[in-house]
């Protein structure tokens, strides 16, 4: 792949995943945070496999391959995609952007207890600083929000979840293509969510459905998820992971800016302040040699 064209894809996943999250708060103007993931996780899923399988790729997992794909899946995609969505909903989308990019000091904490990967001082340091960032972002008053302390402990649930997700797919070598990997974990991870939808069995939006919600979720599936994804594993294949790492962190760059562009959320000091130390956290942990 040319060069020019993986840092194109990389510039594209910092948009797709950026505007994701002022998308996902327009969903819920008319989706329950159930309805909207069962939806979005499904047909995303789906077309990932469909791609994959358009591309000539063998959608198949080896039997052996199929338990860490599956704790992989319910990590990175049930209880991610469930807490991000929840963190919306509760605390906003450009805070829930800038406390879901605490993911990697947490993988570096789960890296060091399953891969053995040593814990320097420079990743205590970066914890400490993401530590720091989130208290300064909640530090606030947050009470015109519906519930910002469950908002803000469900969206850390989210990170921590793709934290050790993204570990746990670094404990074997797969033989399946990562667009095969990203669709089954998709399939896997809508599951439990289906059933806990189908319990709940919230009410269909009917009339009170929205184009704008309605589009959002389009936009989820398609963009957010099954193209962001094809383009973020061709970036993680094509760059070291430490270029494409550092390049993740402008996602919530253009979480914050897109959310207060399109829901009209107030960027105040402590927004820039928490964005500007959970960016060193993640700089200081993906500089190292």
């Amino acid at each position: 792949m040319p060069r020019s064209l993986a840092y194109a894809l990389m510039v594209l996943t910092w948009f797709c995943w950026g505007f994701s999250y002022p998308a996902t708060a327009i969903a819920l103007a008319s989706f329950d945070v159930w309805t909207s993931r069962t939806l979005v996780m499904l047909a995303a899923g789906l077309a990932m496999l469909a791609i994959a399988w358009l591309q000539g790729h063998d959608l198949r997992i080896p039997r052996g391959e199929w338990r860490d794909l599956t704790i992989a899946g319910v990590c990175n995609m049930a209880i991610f995609q469930i807490g991000m969505t929840y963190g919306v909903y509760l605390l906003s989308a450009g805070r829930t952007a800038v406390i879901v990019y605490t993911m990697p000091l947490w993988a570096a904490l789960f890296a060091a207890v399953i891969l053995n990967e040593r814990l320097t001082r420079a990743r205590l340091a970066a914890l400490v600083l993401g530590l720091i960032g989130l208290a300064v972002l909640l530090a606030q008053d947050l009470t015109h929000l519906r519930n910002a302390p469950l908002g803000a402990l469900s969206t850390l649930i989210a990170a921590v979840s793709f934290g050790l997700g993204t570990v746990w797919m670094k404990r074997r070598r797969w033989t399946a293509n990562l667009t095969v990997l990203g669709g089954w974990q998709l399939m896997i991870g809508v599951v439990p969510v289906a059933v806990v939808w189908a319990v709940i069995a919230p009410p269909w939006p009917g009339e009170n459905l929205s184009t704008a919600s309605l589009l959002a979720v389009l936009y989820l599936v398609l963009i957010a998820t099954a193209l962001a994804y094809f383009a973020w594993f061709r970036v993680v294949d094509h760059f070291p992971a430490t270029v494409s790492g550092i390049g993740a962190m402008a996602v919530p760059v253009v979480g914050v800016a897109a959310s207060a562009l399109l829901t009209g959320e107030t960027i105040g000091w402590r927004e820039l302040c928490a964005l500007a130390l959970i960016c060193s956290a993640l700089a200081i942990n993906l500089f190292r040699p």
